[in-house]
């Protein structure tokens, strides 16, 4: 019970992909229809535009000037000019970009084909629950999630029969779960899982506990994904909320023998005196002694938690922490000695407030499922789904063994009669065949008979046509899925010819950019730079030595042992060609040939100054990075100019002047 896509769109400057329509400005309203700029055979209206320049405003107030107009307007005109030439090229007809709209449209389609009520309500059921904490103990007869007809009905009668126990014979709850449940866990604990909360467990489980209104009754049986249980409701409480925490492990298996389990003792104890101390921080210890080599990397850190996320003895230690910075005293788990430090703490918010992560996790969680299910009855309704029983029974009825056995072939089948009907079309058995045949491996498990595999994937073959029926749909009922699809689309066009034409031309064409850089390369100078060696030392003494021996012509391995041999702190070095201001420690630096010594934030440095160089021009693989930026300005800049004559722009400038305001 312990529980421990989008691809970047955008455009030139500062368009990108917004996911709802804005109103147009009242000033625009009546004017909508007229047509801003043209390009080519294809027109934008004033409705289009002002939508496209309100979703990409980079202020809270969008400014209507003419200026500000007319300088969007020359950043849009590019972008439909670059997504016209993909379209003329066929660029979304590719089978890479296929693929990635397909899987970006059933990605979108995913919310629209959700019940609104049907979600809401599962929001704010999720949300009022997590408000209490849910102590129970459960008793489960295992049943795997495909089970056979034979095994559900041994696995039913089971459970029925410690029902009766518990509810008839009055036996002791603790007893009963020690003795017959099947949860590994409950001879130990008697079925008591701890407290819990919302979104922690399976759905039903959690329905089950939270329908227990008194403490100490029990419910129905039930049935999960893990099998067959009976919860019993032990205590509620208002939620603890949650914490934000540090910790700090040092590892110590159950099992250890008394001597290792003394060593973590003596270890931790160390540990906490140090962070109770000014000499070293929380972090420092966490990150260089915790055995937690995980969250060590982050300081000892811990995501958020509440009740049920983590073994007792450490959500107890964590919920005691009253304020922030309090650390606890050592105290052990199962997987050793632990202190924490308290970072803050949170109670349950608003559902206004937490709706947006509640939404989040119900969506990730397997309860959506039961909202689906009320979204395929609804398309049924919709579209007037009619199931041929006769039919269906008659094509099971002539499937052979080879079905059961993840051999079948729907090529063999010959039956064009219809199993069920939707939205005025007919599928048929033969279409239904060749879904098992793509799906018989997995729909063969637990089944005894090539029956039993094609009663498990009609449903799923139904749900799925259902499902697709619906989403072929979506852009004639959502208008605002269709404006999606469309911007996701120009997108990608856009991505991908800009990156042919500029991005990865720049990069690839070595030819060309030789040429660029070789035209252009008094861009590309050194300014004033130092070649030299720079001497990080730990000591004033170490600094000391590291500048005489250096002017002795001692090398620095020598110099290094010397150090070292008198325990005064060690010495690193580092050497290059430094512009002014690439280097924090050279600010202080006379730029003169010969050795400098000083400190700097404490640091202890020496710097040997081996020449003055005057500027230079830089080599083509020393500014690699800045001529590719501007060979691709450049490429731009061409490119731009061949789709404006291929694609002329007549602006209307008295459109554009209705929109300001």
């Amino acid at each position: 019970m312990k529980s421990i896509i989008l691809k970047s769109i955008f455009v030139l400057g500062s368009i990108s992909v917004a996911v709802a329509q804005k109103p147009m400005p009242k000033a625009a309203a009546s004017n909508q229809n007229d047509v801003v700029f043209t390009y080519g055979t294809n027109k934008v209206t004033a409705q289009e535009f002002v939508s496209v320049y309100k979703k990409n405003s980079n202020t809270k107030t969008t400014e209507y000037t003419e200026s500000a107009l007319k300088d969007y307007m020359k950043l849009y005109e590019n972008f439909k000019l670059k997504v016209a030439e993909g379209r003329t090229l066929k660029v979304d007809t590719m089978p890479s970009l296929k693929t990635e709209l397909t899987n970006y449209r059933k990605q979108l389609a995913k919310s629209y084909l959700l019940d609104k009520e049907v979600m809401e309500h599962m929001y704010h059921e999720a949300w009022e629950r997590s408000n209490t904490e849910i102590h129970a103990a459960h008793i489960m007869i295992k049943l795997n999630a495909d089970p056979s007809p034979a095994d559900t009905l041994a696995a039913y009668k089971k459970i029925m029969a410690i029902y009766d126990r518990l509810t008839t014979k009055k036996e002791d709850f603790t007893a009963v779960a020690k003795a017959s449940s099947e949860d590994p866990s409950a001879k130990n604990t008697g079925g008591d899982v701890g407290y819990f909360s919302a979104l922690q467990t399976y759905y039903p489980f959690e329905n089950a506990a939270y329908s227990l209104k008194t403490v100490g009754s029990i419910s129905k049986p039930f049935r999960t994904i893990k099998g067959y249980h009976i919860v019993k409701l032990i205590d509620k409480r208002a939620s603890k909320g949650q914490v934000l925490v540090q910790h700090i492990l040092v590892s110590c298996a159950k099992a250890s023998n008394a001597n290792t389990i003394e060593m973590a003792q003596k270890r931790i104890a160390k540990i906490y005196e140090l962070a109770k101390g000014t000499k070293f921080t929380f972090d420092e210890l966490a990150r260089d002694s915790s055995d937690d080599k995980m969250s060590a990397k982050d300081n000892g850190k811990l995501p958020w938690f509440g009740a049920g996320k983590m073994v007792d003895e450490f959500e107890d230690a964590a919920f005691k922490l009253q304020n922030k910075g309090d650390i606890c005293a050592p105290f052990r788990t199962d997987y050793g000695f632990h202190i924490i430090r308290l970072i803050d703490k949170k109670m349950p918010e608003s559902y206004e407030k937490s709706k947006a992560e509640v939404k989040k996790l119900v969506e990730k969680d397997a309860r959506i499922e039961n909202a689906k299910s009320v979204v395929i009855s609804n398309i049924k309704k919709e579209n007037k789904y009619t199931f041929n029983k006769a039919n269906y029974d008659a094509f099971v009825k002539s499937l052979d063994s080879s079905l059961l056995k993840g051999n079948f072939q729907a090529l063999l089948v010959n039956n064009s009669t219809t199993i069920f009907s939707l939205d005025n079309k007919n599928y048929t058995a033969k279409e239904f065949a060749n879904y098992l045949e793509s799906n018989q491996r997995n729909l063969r498990k637990f089944a005894t008979n090539s029956g039993d595999v094609a009663n498990k994937g009609l449903p799923a073959w139904i749900d799925k046509v259902c499902n697709d029926v619906a989403e072929n749909k979506l852009d004639k009922k959502y208008p605002e899925f269709k404006t999606l699809m469309d911007e996701y689309t120009d997108g990608i066009i856009l991505f991908d010819i800009t990156d042919k034409n500029v991005w990865s031309k720049a990069v690839n064409d070595t030819t060309g950019l030789k040429e660029y850089y070789n035209l252009h390369k008094e861009k590309y100078i050194w300014g004033n730079r130092l070649q030299a060696n720079i001497y990080r030392c730990g000591s004033e003494n170490a600094a000391t030595i590291v500048k005489e021996s250096l002017a002795k012509n001692i090398e620095i391995d020598s110099i290094k042992r010397k150090i070292n041999s008198q325990n005064i702190g060690g010495v690193s070095v580092e050497s290059g060609k430094y512009e002014k201001g690439s280097n924090k420690l050279l600010e202080n630096v006379k730029w003169e040939k010969g050795l400098q010594s000083f400190t700097n934030d404490g640091i202890f440095v020496v710097v040997d100054v081996k020449e003055v160089l005057q500027p230079s021009t830089k080599k083509l693989e020393e500014s690699r990075g800045y001529v590719i930026a501007d060979y691709q300005e450049m490429l731009e800049k061409t490119w731009m100019e061949k789709l404006r004559a291929k694609y002329p722009i007549k602006e209307n400038e008295a459109a554009l002047k209705t929109l300001v305001k």
